[in-house]
């Protein structure tokens, strides 16, 4: 009797298998991948003085080339006529500088992983 209960209680038991049991002959075809990787140029800009002093030998060309913009744009914005006259102590409002920023086409990449054999 003690070994009818215990049998009662006991939970069946049930086997899964995925696939056949047979061994395989062949191969599988490599797996391929293809990502697509797009590169991003981060530009880091300085916050440049809204306005400069002109110092005892500055020309407005050395200026606006320390500033990285264009002389002629400088001159505009300050109403200014003549490139050659400028004054020592002469307060210049300095445009933002002009960047000029290329993007990078994407690449795409294949990769080819071999296959695995058995199981």
């Amino acid at each position: 009797m003690w070994l009818w209960a215990l049998c009662s209680v006991a939970a069946p038991v049930l086997a899964v298998s995925c696939g056949s049991d047979h061994v395989a002959t062949g191969s599988l075809p490599p797996i391929v991948t293809t990502s697509t990787t797009t590169s991003t140029l981060v530009v880091t800009t300085t916050t440049t003085p809204k306005y400069y002093k002109v110092q005892h030998g500055d020309t407005l060309g050395k200026i606006a080339k320390s500033f990285g913009v264009d002389s002629k744009e400088l001159m505009a914005l300050n109403g200014i006529t003549n490139a050659d006259h400028i004054e020592a102590g002469q307060v210049l409002r300095i445009p933002p500088p002009k960047h000029v920023v290329d993007t990078l086409p994407s690449t795409t990449t294949t990769t080819s992983v071999p296959p695995t054999t058995g199981g």
